[in-house]
This record gives C-alpha cells, sequence and structure tokens, in this order.
C-alpha cells in the first residue's frame, strides 16, 4: 500500500507539472508574432491523428498485458513469460495493417486536406511518423505498468515529451532551426522517449522477448480474445470519437479554424483535472465494492462524486469565462483565438456535464456489465462522425462544439439510464436542483456588478467576489457534506492554534 500511495503521489506531481509546461508551450504556440495559427494548428492535428493512429496499432496489446500479467506473474518465471513478446508481435501486425492502410489511402486524404490544408499534406507522412513512436510508447508504457512501475513513463508523458516541445519552441523563437525542422523534430519527440525507455528495461535487466508460446497463453487464449476484443473495441471507438472533431475542421475548414478550436479545447479541458485525479481514486473503491456487493456504498460515492464534479467544474468554467475576453487581450495572444469564444462556451458546458455524470464510466467499466462500454461506445461513433462532419461543413468550429455537446450529452444520457435501469443507481438530487440554480445565480449577479470593469483589476475584482460568494454560499446551504467537513477541520485548526 505504501508504494501504490508514493507511486501515486509521484505520478500526480509529475502530471500536474506537465499540465503547467503544456499551458507554457500552448501560451508561446499562441502568442502573437511566434506561430500562425495554422502552425499551431498543424500541430495539434498531428497530435490528433496519434491518438487515433496509435490506439488502433496496439490491435489491444495493452489492454492484454494490464488483465492477464497477474496469470503470468504467479505462475511462471520471468525466463518463461511471452506476454511482452505477444504484445510486441500484436503491436507489429497492427501497424502494418494500419500504416499499409494509410499509404494506399494516400491520395484520397490528400485529395480531402490539400485546398484547406496544405501543411498537413506537406507533413503527411512525419504524422504518421509520430503516430508510431507514439505507438511504441504505449507498448513500454503498458509494459512497465504492469511491473508496477509508473513514475518513469508517467514523467516521460506529462513532463519529458513538453519539456523537449519546450526547447524546440525555443530554438524556432531563437530562428536556430527554420518551421520545417520544428515540425520533423516535434515528430521525433517520442522516439527520443521509447530510446530512454526501453535502455531503462535494458539496462535493469527486464526487457526480455520470450516468442514460445506459454501454457498460460495456450489455457486461457479464448478468455484472452473475448476479452480484449471487447475492451479494444471501446477503446478505438473513444479514440476516434474524442478526436473526430479536430480531423473534421482541419478536413473542412482549414487548420487555421483548427489551432483556434483546439487553443479553446484545452482551456475547456481545464475544467477535467479535478475529474481525473477522482476518478483514479474512486474507480479502485468502486471496484472493490462490486467485489464485496456493497451497492449503498457505490451509489453514496456516484451520487458524492457527481454534486462535487458539478460544483467544481461550474466554478473552473465560471471563472475562465468571466474573464476570457480581459485574460485574451492580457497575456498578449494572437487576437484571431478570440473567435474561438463561442467554442469554449460550448465545450465548458459539454465538460461540465460530462464531469456531472462522468463517474458512471468507472461505475459501468468495473461492474458486470462491463460489455455495455463497447456497445454504447458504438452510438456514440455513429452519431460522431456524420454530425461533426455535416456540423463542420455548416457552421464551422462553433457546429463541430455543438456536435460535440450533442453526441456526449446524448451518449452519458444512455449511460446514466443504463446504471438507473441495471442496477437502480442515479447520480441526482435534490441538492443538483439546488446547485444548478445557484451557480445560474451567482454569474448572473457578479457579471451584472462587474459588467464594466476590465483588465487586471476587473479579472481580480470579479474572480475575488465571485470565488467568496460561491464557497460561502454552498456552506450555506450545505450542498456537499465534503466541503462543510474540510471547513470544519480548518475552523478546528485555527482555534487550535
Amino acid at each position: 500500500m505504501g508504494q501504490i500511495r508514493k507511486q501515486t503521489i509521484q505520478s500526480s506531481f509529475l502530471s500536474y507539472a506537465g499540465f503547467l509546461i503544456g499551458a507554457i508551450n500552448t501560451y508561446f504556440f499562441t502568442k502573437q508574432g511566434l506561430f500562425t495559427p495554422e502552425q499551431y494548428g498543424l500541430t495539434q492535428t498531428i497530435i490528433s491523428i496519434s491518438q487515433i493512429v496509435g490506439p488502433v496499432a496496439t490491435l489491444g496489446a495493452p489492454v492484454f498485458m494490464g488483465k492477464f500479467f497477474p496469470y503470468y506473474h504467479d505462475r511462471l518465471s520471468r525466463s518463461q513469460h511471452d506476454m511482452l513478446a505477444i504484445g510486441v508481435v500484436l503491436s507489429i501486425l497492427g501497424a502494418i495493417i494500419v500504416f499499409s492502410a494509410c499509404w494506399l489511402f494516400e491520395p484520397m486524404i490528400i485529395r480531402q486536406f490539400a485546398v484547406r490544408s496544405p501543411l498537413l499534406v506537406k507533413f503527411y507522412f512525419w504524422s504518421l511518423a509520430f503516430s508510431f513512436f507514439y505507438l511504441c510508447f504505449l507498448i513500454l508504457e503498458s509494459y512497465l505498468a504492469t511491473l508496477r512501475q509508473t513514475v518513469l513513463p508517467n514523467f516521460m508523458k506529462e513532463t519529458m515529451y513538453r519539456l523537449c516541445v519546450s526547447v524546440l519552441i525555443a530554438l524556432y523563437a531563437f530562428q536556430v532551426i527554420s518551421f520545417e525542422q520544428f515540425v520533423m523534430l516535434f515528430c521525433s519527440v517520442y522516439l527520443l522517449i521509447v530510446a530512454i525507455m526501453a535502455g531503462y528495461l535494458l539496462a535493469t535487466g527486464q526487457l526480455q522477448l520470450q516468442f514460445r508460446l506459454s501454457k498460460v497463453t495456450r489455457r486461457l487464449r479464448k478468455q484472452m480474445v473475448h476479452y480484449v476484443s471487447f475492451v479494444y473495441g471501446g477503446i478505438v471507438i473513444n479514440s476516434i470519437a474524442r478526436q473526430i472533431d479536430t480531423l473534421a475542421i482541419a478536413g473542412v475548414r482549414g487548420l487555421m479554424d483548427a489551432g483556434i478550436y483546439t487553443l479553446n479545447q484545452f482551456s475547456a479541458a481545464i475544467i477535467q483535472v479535478p475529474y481525473r485525479a477522482l476518478q483514479a481514486i474512486a474507480a479502485p473503491m468502486i471496484a472493490r465494492h462490486w467485489k464485496d456487493k456493497n451497492h449503498a456504498e457505490i451509489e453514496r460515492i456516484y451520487k458524492r462524486a457527481s454534486i462535487n464534479l458539478l460544483l467544481i467544474s461550474s466554478f473552473l468554467f465560471l471563472m475562465i469565462w468571466m474573464n476570457y475576453d480581459d485574460g485574451l487581450a492580457l497575456i498578449g495572444l494572437d487576437q484571431k483565438y478570440a473567435a474561438g469564444k463561442k467554442v469554449f462556451l460550448i465545450l465548458g458546458i459539454y465538460n461540465v456535464i460530462e464531469l456531472t455524470v462522468g463517474i458512471s464510466s468507472a461505475v459501468i467499466a468495473t461492474s458486470p456489465a462491463w460489455r455495455f462500454d463497447f456497445y454504447s461506445g458504438l452510438v456514440l461513433l455513429l452519431f460522431s462522425i456524420p454530425l461533426n462532419i455535416y456540423m463542420a461543413a455548416a457552421m464551422g468550429m462553433e457546429g463541430v462544439a455543438l456536435a460535440t455537446l450533442f453526441t456526449f450529452s446524448l451518449y452519458n444520457s444512455i449511460r446514466i439510464c443504463f446504471v438507473r435501469y441495471r442496477f437502480g443507481f442515479w447520480p441526482f438530487s435534490i441538492r443538483t436542483l439546488y446547485a444548478i440554480v445557484l451557480i445560474i445565480s451567482l454569474y448572473l449577479v457578479t457579471w451584472f456588478l462587474f459588467r464594466h470593469m476590465h483588465s487586471w483589476l476587473g479579472i481580480i475584482t470579479r474572480s475575488g467576489f465571485f470565488t467568496l460568494l460561491y464557497i460561502s454560499s454552498i456552506l450555506v446551504l450545505k450542498l456537499t457534506p465534503d466541503l462543510t467537513q474540510v471547513a470544519g477541520m480548518l475552523r478546528q485548526k485555527w482555534r487550535d492554534r
């Protein structure tokens, strides 16, 4: 338990450090006079491509290793382990299939992007190189996770990658490298990361490949194929659904719009930081309660997480939204990015909804009905692809944001209704309604009082007033026992001084 706690704390620190570095990188990407919105859009589109191509090309190897490692570990000596070899073979086969398809369909892809996104066409094969190196990283990351060594891959993904990008931005800013060289080096960052991780495994004697099928593989192969097929299918569907918006904009409207969209997408994603932390804590607890058949405790966590995430996500969203114009002007971003204000509004609302019901993912994934993840994902994909493409053509960035809001709201509605029907759990209560009324009321009051105040004074005054009013109102109305308990602990510590 001590090792798990230690690695969790270390990984969390690295994640937040990486997020800060990523925010600084985003600032320099979008700062006026350095990169154009098209150039920034290119880097984000390359990342979106890798987020689809990489997971698809694994053919479920990370899922296989994560699920079945305990069987190999408990029943075989290290020299008999064929798990990593199977993962490598699956990934090689997947890479051959996926990258062959990318090569075969290159003319069609170029026709789609040539007019509006010529930069992507120019660096098409470099984007595939980025995806291949990312695929290699996914395999090594999964293998190290099975060995309970999560700090190194987390450092590489969350911190090292972003530090390398920071170095490349600095080299480009000081005109040491051209933009073409920047893109080539940007697409090679994961090659460096993979080399470091592979070197670590070799140096510690943990990189062993046994290509002879073990008794564990032969005995469990049917179970492996069944489980991996379902979970891998769900991961692929989710990856495509979550990246199709950026690709639709790049293909239909161009890289400049893709750059503006992804900046506002990044800003809205700040709202999700508390959810990722809570999900990491809640999922193992819910899994344990499923095992113990403690359904009452699962529902308690489900409801508590919902109201807490609603309050936290709404606060973060409104703090950014109220200060959006002043913040954009004061930090010196290219004013072209102001065109994405409505995108942030729509994606912010989407994130608040997603967080309010998001813990249902952990409830379903750890329950006996885990296959429903795959089936609900199919519904998401069937709506997501055509709707994003249509809305990108009809309404541009705002249309894609609306498509995201609609498809994921439908997806989450199906999931919470399924949890209600199958298990009788419901995340909402009368406190949810009170919270929504309170949030809207406090926003309107703050906006009305400070609507004519701008610059740093406006940001500080508006934010301070809203924060004080928000927290005190939650405490007075007792909307969440967690904040009440924290406030009680702080008062007690103050008295004991």
